[in-house]
């Protein structure tokens, strides 16, 4: 508790202070000491009191001071708390990288609206995800205007500029060119790749779902797979098994005949391989699809397949379309709706969360596809 008391000044003059104990700063949760000296009366000294007493508490002085990197630290913690690793991580990733270089040292009194502008269109000019640093960022003030040390966002005030028209290649094959693919893959001495592709061609599963999938997941009698894993990166950059993207990505899809017999004879190639490196392959959570340490793969190693596969056949004299892994899963999206399938079928076994996913891919379906849609109407028609 302060105290107050009298005293006399270098002119002999009887004045008042305060000294001691005032307050706990909400912010840095430090007791506030303090000597106040020169007034009048006890009133006048008791009234400075209550002022700077009042002012601490409210965090007045402090408030717009702490700077964005410390308000940045703090959001980190809580956001730990609050979503998955992998989460953790990409935000830090758009953050530290893009992020803190330009508002790191700013106090946040000196964080404005355009500023804030500028550096979204900066990010524009420079990054494609430039619309998910901006989110990032919004999210950390967010926090800063909940915690009360920010009156507003000013992040959430600027405008995002239209994303830039680019000419897109289709990310997916036809019939023909998956059954090209698939046809040269089948002669590479490596039969892990061969069922692997297959997989994702047949169930347009995400490749992180794939590289989750324990054996176990198979079920032969009833020509089933149910999917309700996927690996992701931590914030340690550390490769990690955890639940699916949202709840309809648990799923259970049905398998053909012909995707089980090559799934179990990969099996029984990894049993009798991973057998040879010391690996007992018949453990319950024994993954389909695992590295040279039976663990789990990072999921940038699909991309590293393909390459591998698309250089392997240009080598060979065979130009094969060069798609991503996740063209695969607009590949079977694709084929479904050639083979007849309605959307609802598709989404489901897609794991979409509603129709519109499914309906984005659909917009983008084989020349072939939309070549039917015409011959259809026409049929129809009768002229």
């Amino acid at each position: 508790m302060a105290k107050f008391e009298q005293y006399k000044d270098k002119n002999n003059k009887r004045k008042w202070l305060f000294s001691g104990y005032v307050a706990t700063d909400p912010i840095t949760e430090k007791k506030i000491v303090t000597t106040r000296k020169g007034f009048d009366t006890k009133a006048e000294a008791s009234l400075e009191f209550d002022k700077l007493k009042a002012s601490i508490l409210k965090g007045s002085k402090k408030k717009r001071t702490i700077t964005f990197q410390e308000l940045y630290d703090d959001w980190l913690e809580q956001h730990r708390k609050s979503v998955k690793s992998s989460t953790v991580a990409t935000n830090r990733r758009f953050i530290e990288g893009h992020v803190l270089p330009k508002f790191g040292k700013l106090t946040l009194d000196q964080i404005t609206v355009s500023f804030c502008q500028k550096c979204v269109n900066e990010w524009h000019d420079k990054y494609k995800q430039y619309h998910y640093i901006r989110r990032a960022t919004a999210q950390v003030m967010n926090y800063g205007v909940s915690m009360e040390l920010m009156e507003s966002n000013p992040m959430k005030k600027t405008i995002l500029p239209r994303k830039k028209e680019e000419e897109k290649k289709p990310n997916f094959y036809s019939k023909d060119e998956l059954h090209e693919f698939m046809t040269f893959v089948k002669t590479l001495d490596n039969y892990k790749y061969y069922a692997f592709f297959r997989l994702l061609a047949i169930t347009g599963m995400r490749k992180s779902e794939a590289l989750g999938l324990y054996i176990k997941d198979l079920n032969i009698f009833n020509k089933t797979l149910t999917i309700g894993k996927t690996i992701a990166i931590d914030e340690y950059d550390q490769v990690v098994l955890q639940t699916p993207k949202t709840k309809n990505s648990y799923r259970t899809i049905s398998l053909d005949d012909e995707t089980i017999r090559i799934l179990q004879k990969w099996f029984s190639i990894q049993k009798e391989d991973y057998f040879k490196l010391g690996f007992n392959t018949s453990k319950a959570k024994q993954l389909m699809f695992s590295n040279m340490s039976n663990d789990l793969y990072y999921p940038q190693v699909v991309n590293d397949w393909l390459d591998w596969i698309y250089d392997k056949a240009e080598k060979e004299g065979l130009t094969l379309k060069r798609i991503s892994p996740h063209g695969f899963r607009h590949t079977a999206c694709s084929l479904m709706f050639e083979s007849g399938a309605t959307i609802n079928e598709v989404q489901k076994r897609l794991g979409h969360k509603d129709v519109k996913a499914t309906m984005n891919i659909y917009a983008h379906v084989s020349p072939q596809q939309a070549e039917n849609t015409s011959q259809k109407l026409a049929n129809y028609l009768g002229f």
